[in-house]
Parts: structure tokens; C-alpha cells; sequence
């Protein structure tokens, strides 16, 4: 099928009559042709106009999205009909049938907006990638200028001039018109002749059907394509590879620290809760999603961080965005460390609070920037304590310490210390005995304790209410399965009741940093279970971790822009149940690479 986006640089240059003219003339070709009208304002019926011009059997018209007002789309009288999306359109655009021409009318002009974020024909242009754009503009003085506005404005995506004569013109302007617009290296499909009402074509190579750029060429030129096709030159291209059940690889690359995922209990527990309750919470937690299970699992959290108030979320991602924007306001003032998880930064982004950044674990440059901006406006603390990345954690003491100087409110995301860290494995904030001082902290479930989800522990009662009653992550999401809840539950226990994994753990992954810089390697961190291997280049990265996979050993591949450029890196992260054997492994293979570097 061959598409065709007719728009303009305003309303009422006669797109629809163009569109009827344009589907009559593939339609005596004998072409099945489908007129689509994307967004029609009030009832002028542009559709059904565009199908009487075109007057033939083979075509057929169609509306995606209608609006009562003879309006601009986002218009608050057409809003209170629900505001146009982009997804909208094009889910409606998939509904449609086949035919040999698609022409697609756009309403107004090519920058109306037609979304509520501001997104106007072009990105709909982006999204569908049509064969050609068609732009129709009054063949009148003024019509040169016009035209190169929009033949900047589209770019590299290829399209087409169409003059059509809505407002009378002397045959000397038109004719200067078609010259200038010739001299300007601009598409000229052709000019409609009023009277005859027919399209004279200048250069019917821009419409021949055969002569159509390939989609292939159309992709080249968008920018989103052309950004993926720069991430391939970079060694930024990601994409998914499935892992295969029981491959036999020793898996350094995800976060299941604590070995738990194949634990027995685990799994005996999550098919006993399975068996109860089914394989999905199939609900939001406000209507029916929020189950016995879910309760226990926020009593137990509680009591693992000293009967303080707990929630349940479906992702740490989710919790964090949702945390932020739910306690900053946007006149508040926000310090966070350089090296924070997206995340946060998305939600910190969504407060609209000032944001500063401090150089990565300095808390002298912290309490410095914590006492220049005292008391011009409320201060929160944004830090992770293990940092997923770099493997490195902060002195929580001695940012407490600042706290008590400084007063702010303090974020903590513990995502990478849970299970690792402390005597009941609960994190670092145990570790330097410092949860006081924390006002919201988040944790997942997914990593240590080999689960799904994640939950936030908060400094007072009315902040889980707050949560619960406000964001929006947690209100309209399906809950996480209560097996995902049960298994947690059990993951807590074990931890709990086995602090020597932890020290077992720790004092291997000391030693086993310390071969590493001895052999030369660039090794950060001390004791976590996460271990980056600074390689400097993205595709030097990328072939060190493949051939760590040959040898059986799955390791990350981290690039930029997850970590600044020229910081490339191989990120293992370690397990509390890995033998020695397993280690010996891991160690032949940074010897041999170092044999080959």
C-alpha cells in the first residue's frame, strides 16, 4: 500500500478538494484508494466532500477522531470530548483496512498541535512514515515564502508542493509562482486548475507509484531512525536477547545477589500461593488487587525497619518517579548526587524543583552546597547507598551528621544494599544505624530478594496514606501476583536468618577485587556485590563480555549514556552462594583476557 499525507500551512487552502482530485486521479488508474480523514473539527463532513470530489466507486473515506466545534483539535470545547492523542490516531489508523492508496488528510496546518504534549502533524508524519507528504498552499503572492517555510520545516522526508488557487490570482503571479518555487529547488507536484477542476502535474515522477522512495529510504530519514542507526555506530545499540532456560552460564549479569530465585522455599511458596490465589492479582490495589498476601508482606517490611509504615509497588522505577513528585514542590530545592539511578532523575525532572548535583560521594562538596542554599527554600537529599554502576557506597553516618547541621529531607534508595548489607540484611541504613534520619526509603524486591516489585518504607503514617490516595504508579497499575508477594516474604526470612551469607560474601568479593587490581584491572567499589571493570570503549566493552560468554560466564555490557562516555564497562554482579570453583573460573578468564590485551 502506498500512503500519502496531504497538509498545509493553514486551514483553508482546499486540502480536502485536493485530496478528492488526488484520489480520482488513482482511482482511473485503477487503484483501490482509501481518503482518510484524521481529525475532523465541527461537521463539515470533509470525508465525504473529499469522496463527491473524487466521484468514483474505487474510493472509499473514512474518520479517525471527531470533535463537535469547528475548532483547533485542542480547543477546550473539543477537549471536554477527551483531547486528541497521537496514540489515538494511530491506533485508530490500524483499524482500517487495506487499499492499493492511502491518503491521509491532516487538520489545519502541519504544526497544529494535535496532542496535549504538543505534538503536531509532523511527529504523526514520523510515526507512520507515509511514501510521500503532499503540501497544499494558495497559489497567490505570498505563496513562495509559504512554501519555503514548510520545505524547511519537513526537512528530509519526502514530499511534494501542490498550488491550488483558493484565493484569485493573475496569471503573472502564478506563473512567477511555479518559477520561483522551480529556482527554490522545490517539489512541484502541480497546480489545480479551477475550472477544469483536474491537477495539471508538473512532475508526475513525484506521485508515479513505481517511482515512490522505498520505505527503506523514508526510515533514513528520520531522526529517530537515524538515532538508532548512530547508536549501532557507537556500540550503544540495545536490543533484546532471550536467555535460554538452563543454559548451564554462570549469570554475573543480573542482580539475584543473595542466589535466591532457585531457592526451593521460594518456589514452594510461590506455587502454594499460586495455588490460592491464582496467577495474577488481576487489579489495581483500590479495587480488589490489594490480597492477604500483599498485607503480610507490608507487616513484614514494617517490622524489618522498626514498625515503620511500608507500601507495595510494582517496580522501584515506579516508586521512586511516583516519591518524588508526590513529596517536592516545584519551588523546593533538590541535591542529589551526580551519579543517581534514571529513575530518580525522571522523577525529580517531573517536580519542576531546582536541582543541584554533587560530585559523586564528596559530602564535603554536599555540606557546602547545603549550607550556601540554607534556608532560601525547603531542601531534599536525593542518594542511593549502593550505587548500581559503580558498585560504591557514601558514608550514611556522615550524612547524617550533615542532616542534624543542615536540616533537609532524605531520600534513600537502597535497591542495590537490600540483602547485601547488614546484620538482618535489611541495607547499609542498618549497617551505619542511620534510619532515622531517612525520611522515605526505597527498596526492591526484585534483586535479593528474588522476586518482583518494590516498596518504600516512610518516617510517618500520613505519607503512606498520601501515596495510596495521590500517585497515580500505584492507583492505576494491576497489582504485582500475590506469589511475587509470598516469595518476598520468604526472601525476607532466609536473609534474615542467615547473616553469614553476608559476611561470607562480602569478604569474597573483597578478595576478589583485590586479584583483580593486582592483574592491572580497573576495578571499582570495595566490598559490594556489584563489580565494574572500567574497558573505556563501548565496543571494547562489548567484546571482552562476549567472550566472557563464550568461556560460560554471562557478565553487562554497560555504555554510555548509562555511564559517561569513554566510562565503558564489564559489570559483574556477584552472589553470596558462588563457590570457589566459581571463582576460579571467573579469574581464568580475566587472566587470559589480560594474556590477549
Amino acid at each position: 500500500m502506498v500512503t500519502y499525507f496531504i497538509t498545509a500551512n493553514d486551514t483553508e487552502v482546499g486540502k480536502t478538494y485536493v485530496t478528492g482530485l488526488l484520489a480520482r486521479h488513482f482511482a482511473n488508474q485503477g487503484q483501490s484508494v482509501q481518503i482518510v480523514k484524521a481529525v475532523e473539527c465541527g461537521d463539515s463532513g470533509d470525508a465525504e466532500w473529499a469522496l463527491k470530489f473524487a466521484d468514483s466507486s474505487q474510493v472509499t473515506a473514512h474518520r479517525l477522531l471527531h470533535y463537535p466545534e469547528p475548532l483547533a483539535p485542542l480547543a477546550d470545547e473539543n477537549v471536554t470530548e477527551g483531547a486528541p492523542t497521537l496514540a489515538a490516531i494511530l491506533n485508530e489508523l490500524e483499524k482500517l483496512p487495506k487499499a492499493d492508496v492511502r491518503l491521509i488528510e491532516g487538520a489545519g496546518g502541519v504544526a497544529v498541535p494535535i496532542d496535549p504534549k504538543g505534538k503536531d502533524w509532523l511527529d504523526l508524519i514520523d510515526a507512520i512514515l507515509p511514501d510521500r507528504v503532499i503540501a497544499v498552499v494558495d497559489n497567490r503572492l505570498g505563496c513562495i515564502n509559504q512554501s519555503r517555510l514548510l520545505h524547511a520545516y519537513f526537512g528530509d522526508r519526502p514530499h511534494a508542493f501542490i498550488l491550488n488557487e483558493v484565493t484569485p490570482a493573475v496569471r503573472a503571479v502564478k506563473a512567477s509562482n511555479v518559477a520561483a518555487l522551480s529556482d527554490h529547488r522545490i517539489p512541484l507536484l502541480g497546480c489545480v486548475k479551477p475550472r477544469a477542476k483536474t491537477i495539471d502535474f508538473l512532475d508526475k515522477s513525484l506521485l508515479d507509484i513505481n517511482n515512490v522512495p522505498s520505505k527503506k529510504v523514508s526510515e533514513a530519514t528520520n531522526p529517530r531512525y537515524k538515532k538508532l542507526e548512530d547508536r549501532k555506530k557507537n556500540s550503544a545499540f540495545r536490543e533484546l536477547k532471550a536467555r535460554k532456560y538452563n543454559d548451564k552460564i554462570l549469570n554475573l549479569s543480573d542482580n539475584d545477589t543473595l542466589g535466591l530465585r532457585n531457592h526451593p522455599a521460594l518456589i514452594e511458596t510461590a506455587q502454594l500461593a499460586t495455588e490460592k490465589w491464582g496467577t495474577s492479582s488481576s487489579a489495581s490495589p483500590l479495587i480488589s488487587g490489594y490480597t492477604e498476601v500483599h498485607a503480610e508482606l507490608e507487616n513484614e517490611l514494617s517490622d524489618w525497619y522498626g514498625r515503620r509504615p511500608a507500601l507495595i509497588w510494582n517496580s522501584g522505577y515506579a516508586a521512586n518517579q511516583a516519591v518524588l513528585k508526590l513529596f517536592i514542590d516545584h519551588n523546593d530545592l533538590i541535591i542529589a548526587d551526580r551519579l543517581i539511578h534514571n529513575s530518580l532523575i525522571s522523577g525529580i525532572l517531573q517536580t519542576g524543583a531546582r536541582l543541584i548535583r554533587f560530585r559523586h560521594n564528596d559530602l564535603n562538596h554536599l555540606e557546602t552546597l547545603l549550607k550556601k542554599h540554607q534556608g532560601e527554600r525547603k531542601i531534599h537529599l536525593v542518594t542511593e547507598s549502593v550505587y548500581s554502576m559503580d558498585g560504591d557506597y557514601p558514608d550514611l553516618a556522615e550524612i547524617a551528621r550533615i542532616k542534624a547541621k543542615y536540616p533537609f529531607n532524605w531520600f534513600l534508595d537502597e535497591a542495590h544494599a537490600l540483602g547485601w548489607y547488614g546484620h538482618t540484611g535489611s541495607g547499609l541504613a542498618e549497617v551505619f544505624d542511620v534510619l532515622e534520619h531517612v525520611d522515605i526509603l526505597i527498596g526492591t524486591l526484585g534483586k535479593a530478594l528474588a522476586s518482583s516489585g518494590a516498596f518504600t518504607i516512610f518516617k510517618e503514617d500520613w505519607m503512606r496514606d498520601y501515596s495510596i490516595n495521590e500517585a497515580g504508579e500505584f492507583i492505576y497499575s494491576t497489582y504485582l501476583p500475590p506469589a511475587s508477594a509470598a516469595s518476598a516474604i520468604t526472601a525476607i526470612k532466609l536473609a534474615q536468618a542467615h547473616p553469614e551469607w553476608r559476611k561470607t560474601a562480602q569478604a569474597n568479593a573483597r578478595r576478589f577485587r583485590n586479584r583483580l587490581l593486582e592483574n592491572n584491572w580497573n576495578v571499582l567499589g570495595t566490598e559490594s556485590a556489584i563489580v565494574p571493570v572500567i574497558c573505556g570503549d563501548s565496543g571494547a566493552a562489548l567484546n571482552l563480555a562476549n567472550r566472557f560468554l563464550q568461556k560460560g560466564i554471562r557478565v553487562g555490557a554497560i555504555r554510555p549514556p548509562t555511564v559517561p562516555k569513554g566510562q565503558a564497562r564489564l559489570r559483574l554482579s556477584l552472589k553470596s552462594n558462588l563457590t570457589d570453583q566459581d571463582y576460579a573460573k571467573i579469574d581464568s578468564c580475566f587472566d587470559k583476557m589480560s594474556e590477549k590485551s
